[in-house]
């Protein structure tokens, strides 16, 4: 039983190693995501208040009072926002993958030193 049980941890080590990998890469993606949103909420409010015309589901806003101008601008944005928001749950779950993961290979060491 005991190669089994040290091949398994082989595999979860291997297995965290490349989980490690992703959440940097979905830290990126994840990073990218919330500059492109901040960017492109940032504009088009500075479009609506340089009194330019924006059309959000079949409306057209131009100047709008400044109480509803952010929500606005939210709604134009809408997209890169989604983007964000996968970018963010994807990347959570990538560390949620990772405790996962260390919580089974603690388990398979504690087996390991009973059985040695």
């Amino acid at each position: 039983m005991e190669p089994r049980v040290r091949d398994n941890i082989e595999k979860l080590i291997h297995a965290i190693g490349e989980c490690r990998q992703e959440i940097e890469e979905r830290g990126k993606k994840r990073a990218h995501a919330i500059r492109t949103y901040d960017m492109k909420l940032a504009i088009a409010l500075a479009t609506l208040r340089n009194a330019e015309f924006y059309e959000l589901a079949g409306q057209k806003y131009k100047s709008p009072p400044v109480s509803i101008a952010e929500k606005i601008a939210k709604g134009i944005v809408s997209q890169e926002r989604e983007a964000m928001e996968l970018a963010e749950s994807g990347y959570k779950a990538c560390i949620s993958n990772l405790e996962a993961l260390k919580a089974q290979l603690n388990g398979y060491q504690s087996i390991f030193r009973h059985l040695e």
